[in-house]
């Protein structure tokens, strides 16, 4: 898995197995069991985003693509 930062350093997406997903539909694969041991957060306004993997890996770790 590699993760796409924003200009504000916020992970935008994410390109599992060659395909890249935004945040938000990374988060619902993640619910429905497609995309598993990762963990869901959410921010004070209620939206959710992958936080980090169920190992503690945090997604910040990971590389980066373009």
């Amino acid at each position: 898995m590699e993760v796409k930062e924003n200009a504000a350093g916020e992970i935008t997406d994410v390109m599992i197995n060659g395909n890249t997903y935004s945040m938000e539909q990374a988060v619902k694969l993640a619910k429905s069991g497609e995309l598993e041991g990762v963990k869901l957060s959410a921010r004070e306004n209620g939206e959710q985003y992958i936080s980090h993997f169920a190992n503690g890996m945090e997604l910040s770790q990971l590389p980066r693509f373009v």
